[in-house]
């Protein structure tokens, strides 16, 4: 496995917490995300983008020049591919990779098509986005890879989508050394706005061989892990779950987060920085759900090309190397589940390709009635000359008396008795 690529991708995670968290509206709501899926996704748009898209999407998600965008890709590839074998044998692992095109309006190009397929193990369709079953197919998709913890990525397609990229991950572990249900009992739990509610908190007792502590300078973590361990059968765990605590009370955890970002890892990222030692631990059950919109954030990240009209350049995705094709939607659908016995997790990332013709920024309204008096004009556009004009009481012959509006005061009556206004002499 890569060193570079798992630095790159332990970096980007705090980058991206970083700026999903500044994103997110309810900054006392919950921060879950999976770079790691989210990356898959957009690593695949990448390799369909061009010229300065290129360089900003290499740049932003693997710290590299567009020249060495796929060397990154292939190496972000073989790491999967080594923890999803590290793990085969202690815990559910595993990712999928799907593309769906518009075949009413984009051909995939075939060089893009069969790296996506050899590196990604991407599944590749095309479909009439106009037939209303596509959205439930993607879903279905979703769902399947999933284990059913997120089964609706996608609301509606319309005939001027160009393309849907989407990456799933699940994960299910069990405890090495699982929660005793008899010792859960409810008890309080302080959120950052200062209320304090009840919930179903588990509690054991750890001997300094079944869990992993750090004492850091303003924190304090624990590594529990998932999988059985065995000095006999030559077993140990392959995947460990980190929750650290910040020693001041006042301090927010995603503003503690935030600030981790940096060209170091932190200490609490790196194995080798725990020790054994016993302690007690009470962890509340976790059921969270959320998804994420990824176009702020991305654009905070560096990625912005991708989503302007006229600049963005993915010409290498399609048969005909047109440069019409933008980001148009990007989201992040998380799933995380902690009880006693373990935790489930999944995350879909769901990257739709649009038209740049059909990316519409939002549009003004308003509420005109033309149901007193009106003006109106006949203009010729090119000269600006007016051939008709005029000011309009009785719009046709077949109006007919209706319940009477009291009589409006004429201008006169409305300004007498005030002194004229000694610029306007109104």
């Amino acid at each position: 496995m890569s060193k570079d690529a798992v630095k790159n991708i332990n970096s980007l995670t705090l980058a991206f917490a970083k700026a999903v968290g500044n994103h997110q509206t309810d900054k006392n709501d919950n921060l879950v995300i999976s770079p790691y899926n989210a990356l898959m996704c957009l690593a695949m748009v990448a390799k369909g983008a061009d010229v300065n898209t290129r360089e900003e999407m290499a740049k932003a998600l693997f710290g590299v020049s567009a020249k060495e965008l796929d060397d990154a890709v292939a190496e972000l590839a073989s790491l999967n591919t080594g923890i999803l074998t590290a793990n085969k044998d202690q815990v559910e692992l595993r990712t999928a990779n799907g593309v769906w095109a518009n075949k009413e309006i984009l051909t995939l190009n075939k060089k893009f098509a069969a790296e996506l397929k050899q590196i990604f193990g991407a599944e590749i369709s095309e479909e009439s986005f106009s037939d209303p079953s596509v959205p439930g197919k993607i879903n279905a998709w979703a769902g399947k890879n999933t284990n059913n913890l997120i089964t609706k990525i996608i609301e509606e397609l319309t005939p001027d989508d160009a393309a849907v990229l989407a990456s799933a991950l699940y994960f299910k572990g069990q405890w090495t050394h699982k929660f005793d249900k008899k010792e859960t009992q409810d008890r309080a739990f302080t959120s950052d706005d200062g209320g304090t509610s009840v919930t179903p908190t588990m509690k054991k007792s750890y001997k300094a061989s079944q869990i992993r502590h750090q004492d850091g300078v303003d924190y304090e973590a624990i590594a529990l892990t998932y999988g059985q361990e065995s000095n006999e059968k030559n077993q140990a765990p392959a995947m460990r779950l980190v929750l650290v605590r910040p020693k001041d009370d006042s301090v927010h955890a995603r503003d503690w987060l935030a600030q981790q970002t940096g060209d170091k890892a932190p200490a609490w990222l790196e194995a080798d920085s725990f020790q054994r030692l016993q302690g007690n631990v009470e962890l509340p059950r976790l059921d969270i759900q959320q998804q994420h919109d990824l176009i702020k954030p991305l654009k905070e990240m560096g990625i912005r090309d991708a989503f302007k009209e006229g600049i963005a350049d993915f010409s290498p995705m399609t048969k005909k190397g047109t440069k019409d094709l933008v980001i148009g939607k990007a989201t992040h659908d998380v799933v995380f589940k902690t009880d006693e016995e373990g935790s489930e997790a999944a995350a879909v990332t769901t990257v739709g390709m649009m038209r740049a013709t059909c990316v519409m920024p939002p549009q003004r309204t308003f509420d005109i009635k033309f149901d007193r008096s009106f003006v109106f004009a006949l203009q010729d556009i090119k000269t600006g000359t007016v051939i008709f004009a005029g000011a309009v009481n009785k719009p046709n012959k077949d109006m007919r008396p209706g319940k009477k509006e009291p009589k409006r005061q004429p201008a006169s009556e409305l300004f007498r008795g005030r002194s004229p206004n000694p610029k306007t002499g109104t």
